[in-house]
């Protein structure tokens, strides 16, 4: 596999150019986050998540700190499927697929702590941390199911899904 794989003609009619601009956005806003959480992890816990300030311990801070540098790894792995390469246009949906599952199975889990469990985080910081995946499942689903072009579309006789 080479390290920088060659361009490909690209179907004009399905170029992939809005779902580009979309992962460079996703990607940048991912890395930019965990970069917030495992610097400022203090800051995120007690504004963001409205934390108490004796939630933010030790271990806390180290979890908030690990969660931002897992982020950093998802929108650096979003940012790899930007190029227009035979394999990033046929992995895009997969992709979404991925983070659309993630997505569906993380905002109830965060509802579930929000208003089953008590002790943790408030109910008002969990509920808007969930808010705040509605619109990418709502991009994502949009994409998946009336936008199938916006993956990209490669020329050379085979189409890609």
């Amino acid at each position: 596999m080479a390290l920088f794989p060659e361009r490909v003609a690209v179907d004009p009619a399905a170029p992939g150019t809005i779902l580009r601009i979309a992962l460079g956005f996703e990607a940048a806003l991912t890395v930019g986050m965990g970069l917030y959480f495992t610097i400022f992890p203090r800051h995120y816990l007690l504004n963001s998540l409205m934390a108490d300030p004796l939630q933010a311990t030790g271990t806390a801070l180290q979890l908030t700190q690990q969660f931002g540098m897992a982020n950093v790894l998802v929108g650096c792995a979003e940012g790899a499927f930007i190029p227009n390469t035979r394999a990033t246009i046929e992995s895009r949906r997969g992709l979404y697929i991925l983070l659309l599952g993630f997505e569906c199975a993380y905002v109830p889990l965060l509802l579930w702590q929000a208003y089953g469990q008590k002790g943790g985080f408030p109910t008002e910081g969990l509920v808007s941390l969930a808010s705040q995946f509605v619109p990418f499942i709502a991009w994502r689903t949009f994409v998946l199911l009336w936008k199938g072009e916006w993956f990209g579309r490669v020329l050379d006789g085979r189409k890609t899904k």
